[in-house]
């Protein structure tokens, strides 16, 4: 079962698929992928070799994971599995924490991590899916804090008492921990200034030391993934998307935008649109 283009499934649903005796699946998705191997014996298939998964175990894969997961000749393998895009968090995720997020994810060998079935994490995950019910939101939630306990002290935090230092880098890792990522794309340097009480020019300087980008490049990629959002997920004319993703003039938008993804707004929502109804062709095999 391999499929050519990475799936859009949904964000921080769980889902079920069956996995026939002997065949493989190559999960290929947009974000990072939480499954967990419900009955059967199976085996990942990487390029380093196969290793064997037990039911019971569970893998985290970031989006560039390599290899697949294939069934023994035994039986078949029933798994659960839910999928976190952390650039669709950024109303509850900060700078920091994105940036904790996408250095794990870069870490030699992390691009697949396995947990034992006694693991507290595998327990907790089969648990929640044997325990479904209430609101799809009270879920979701609960995905996400397995999701967030994943990483433990990966995921950076200030001192409580760092408030206390005048340094400037230190109230700058301060905000950037503690202040929701979209709250940037209506931002600008002059608003932050007087928060971290320092020159644009130095701010800027700390801000590329400790996100890795120029304050206008984040904001860029801020703003033009929430363009995504709203052209992938709603009718909106796309004056409406430029004015919604922090962009008062429409050309300058579209300009943006077509140097990121190289083509137009309208013509990436088209493209969006077809190809979901090419994978959804695909999902009927996978599920339950």
């Amino acid at each position: 079962m391999k499929s050519r283009h990475r799936l859009l499934e949904p964000h921080l649903v769980v889902k079920e698929l069956t996995l026939p005796k002997s065949d493989e699946w190559m999960p290929r998705f947009r974000g990072w992928c939480f499954l967990q191997i419900i009955s059967g014996v199976s085996y990942w298939q990487h390029p380093d070799g196969p290793r064997e998964i037990p039911a019971g175990a569970s893998l985290l894969l970031t989006k560039d994971a390599e290899g697949g997961l294939r069934a023994s000749q035994l039986s078949e393998v029933a798994i659960s599995y839910f999928c976190v895009e952390p650039e669709k968090l950024t109303g509850l995720l900060s700078l920091s924490e994105q940036r904790s997020l996408t250095l794990a994810a870069a870490h030699d060998h992390a691009d697949i991590r396995v947990l034992p079935p006694a693991h507290p994490i595998s327990e907790r995950f089969k648990n929640l899916c044997l325990n479904r019910t209430g609101a799809n939101v009270a879920l979701r939630l609960q995905l996400l804090q397995l999701f967030v306990d994943l990483f433990g002290s990966e995921i950076e935090e200030s001192p409580a008492d760092a408030i206390q230092e005048m340094d400037g880098r230190v109230r700058l890792r301060l905000l950037l921990n503690q202040m929701p990522a979209s709250e940037f794309v209506e931002l600008s340097l002059s608003d932050l200034e007087p928060r971290v009480h320092c020159s644009a020019r130095h701010l800027s300087r700390l801000f590329r030391q400790e996100i890795g980008a120029s304050f206008r490049e984040k904001q860029t990629e801020l703003r033009l993934a929430k363009a995504c959002e709203l052209l992938a997920h709603s009718n909106a004319k796309m004056v409406e998307v430029a004015l919604a993703s922090g962009y008062q003039s429409n050309s300058i938008f579209s300009q943006l935008f077509k140097k990121q993804f190289g083509v137009s707004p309208g013509k990436w929502r088209q493209q969006h649109v077809h190809r979901n109804r090419e994978q959804r062709r695909f999902l009927p095999r996978l599920s339950l």
